[in-house]
């Protein structure tokens, strides 16, 4: 297996991600390059097999979880991703304590090699499971937003501004399972907008560590007037400033959102082999009693 754990190293390879359906993988390495986000480290290792070149990154985080993306170029086979599964297994100590855990973003084919995988290994978890499909700017779409100025254009009363970091993080965290600390740090080095009246905050919007756009909120009192769409805009545009390529993931149960930005034209959805692609994040928690990879 082929390691790239040096910025110089990830240079060689990042432009092979560019693909919409592998933006999740591009945006997180292009981040370890710039020192976009100095809490996460990215390294990524590959292996060719059978024609078929398959990668995996891991990303530590001071702040969180450590977290994995699979992605590959070729034909996917099952048999031949968990050969290469094993060994990065292996190489990161996944699955041998219950602190060294998967927590994975990958398209559906990668999530049911792996509950293969755990089932013959005799590895038992509880997996966390969201499902979703991933949406990404266009060219054309990329053109549209890049110079455009109507975001800014909001009803009387309300503005749009740079959120606060350590004072606007709250309004995320009251929906979110991440920590308000982390939050906070996503506030600072992402693209991020908020839309107030007067001094009230009334919406936010921030990004992942994928850089796909994320934690969209409008409080109840200050719905149906747009604002939501506006921050979406705004922020996608903050991204293009920033060189990244808006995106981002909607649960597959959220069907008047997917349905939503379909009809919005803002991103298309990404697609392979004619078909949307689902992309799961799954988090794995190793069962008691259970064997664990040796």
């Amino acid at each position: 297996m082929k390691a790239y754990t040096t910025r110089n190293a990830l240079k060689t390879v990042v432009e092979n991600f560019r693909k919409p359906r592998q933006l999740f993988m591009y945006h997180p390495i292009k981040f370890e390059i710039n020192g976009t986000f100095p809490t996460t480290r990215t390294e990524l290792y590959s292996k060719n097999i059978n024609g078929t070149t398959y990668w995996l990154a891991n990303m530590s985080n001071d702040l969180d979880k450590d977290k994995q993306i699979f992605t590959h170029d070729g034909k996917f086979r099952e048999e031949d991703f968990l050969t290469v599964f094993d060994e990065f297994c292996k190489k990161l100590g996944l699955f041998v304590s219950t602190t060294k855990t998967p927590s994975t973003v990958a398209e559906k084919c990668y999530t049911e090699a792996i509950s293969k995988y755990m089932s013959k290994k005799n590895i038992g978890a509880k997996v966390s499971n969201k499902s979703t499909h991933f949406f990404a700017m266009n060219e054309s779409q990329l053109f549209k937003y890049r110079n455009y100025e109507g975001a800014s254009d909001l009803p009387d009363g309300y503005s749009i501004d740079i959120p606060n970091p350590t004072k606007h993080a709250d309004m995320i965290s009251s929906t979110s399972t991440e920590t308000t600390e982390l939050i906070t740090e996503k506030l600072r080095r992402f693209p991020s907008l908020c839309v107030k009246k007067g001094d009230e905050l009334a919406g936010i919007i921030s990004s992942n560590s994928h850089g796909a756009l994320a934690h969209l909120y409008v409080s109840d009192n200050h719905r149906g007037k747009n604002l939501s769409e506006k921050l979406e805009i705004g922020a996608a545009k903050m991204a293009i400033e920033s060189g990244i390529r808006p995106c981002k993931f909607i649960d597959t149960s959220n069907q008047f959102y997917l349905e939503k930005t379909k009809k919005s034209k803002l991103m298309d959805i990404v697609e392979s082999n004619g078909s949307p692609i689902i992309v799961d994040q799954n988090t794995y928690q190793l069962s008691n009693g259970y064997a664990t990879l040796q």
